[in-house]
């Protein structure tokens, strides 16, 4: 392994009271914050963190992601997360996540798909221009797709958000993790309590800016929260122009 860049990165964490939904556990839009955290780290360390970027008028963008967890960690457990990049295809670059107890047993895993976009123009980068990424990059794969999510059919309209200051990240764009959490929002707190989330997907379609108006929306062919198990799928629209921001698909079981 070439020591100077360690393809393989872990970040350890203790799943702390600011951590846990109300459930007592490690919730999804904790669980993306700290998976971007090892993401974030592993890229300062391999050349391609934000400092890096910036020096060649770039910024990453997160295109699609896929989580699916089997277990998820409660209040004062110790977890570890590994990160690794795979060869990328074409513009976009794969990078894959597991999701580990105390015991090395793996809780859940994530894949993510990047696409490196010029500062000033909004261009896509390709990716072989970055760097030899035989350097860095692992053959391992976390076994998952990042699918494309449809946006097609009716939809019922659930909550409207702002986009607030704190909702940007360090480019001035909505926090990849924040969509998760308008979701969260829109869905009636019952059926959080009686609902265990499986996996969670999602396709950033277009950027969302700060004075936004965005409107979550539920697909009406959601799968009945009457079953045993099933299938929820939702977008963001942009109120002022009707673009459809990102979809995200959500399945569960009754606990």
């Amino acid at each position: 392994m070439n020591t100077e860049f360690p393809r393989l990165w872990k970040e350890n964490f203790r799943i702390t009271s600011l951590l846990v939904n109300p459930l007592g556990r490690l919730g999804l839009f904790g669980a993306l914050n700290l998976i971007q955290e090892t993401a974030w780290m592993h890229a300062e360390r391999v050349g391609f963190g934000m400092s890096d970027m910036e020096k060649h008028g770039l910024y990453w963008v997160l295109t699609r992601q896929t989580i699916p967890m089997k277990t998820w960690p409660k209040f004062n457990d110790e977890i570890t997360i590994e990160t690794w990049l795979r060869p990328p295809e074409g513009a976009f670059v794969a990078r894959d996540f597991r999701i580990k107890n105390s015991a090395g047993e793996v809780l859940g895993t994530c894949s993510t798909s990047w696409l490196a976009l010029d500062r000033n123009t909004g261009k896509i980068l390709p990716s072989q221009n970055l760097r030899p990424w035989e350097q860095i990059c692992l053959p391992d794969s976390a076994g998952l797709t990042t699918d494309k999510i449809p946006v097609e059919g009716e939809y019922e309209k659930l909550a409207k958000f702002r986009v607030r200051n704190s909702d940007l990240d360090i480019n001035q764009h909505v926090n990849n993790a924040k969509y998760a959490q308008w979701i969260l929002d829109a869905i009636p707190y019952d059926l959080h309590k009686s609902l265990k989330l499986n996996s969670y997907s999602v396709n950033f379609l277009a950027e969302t800016h700060l004075g936004e108006k965005v409107e979550v929306e539920k697909s009406l062919l959601a799968t009945s929260h009457d079953d045993a198990q099933g299938t929820s799928t939702y977008r963001g629209v942009r109120l002022s122009d009707g673009k459809i921001l990102f979809t995200a698909r959500l399945d569960w079981e009754k606990k």
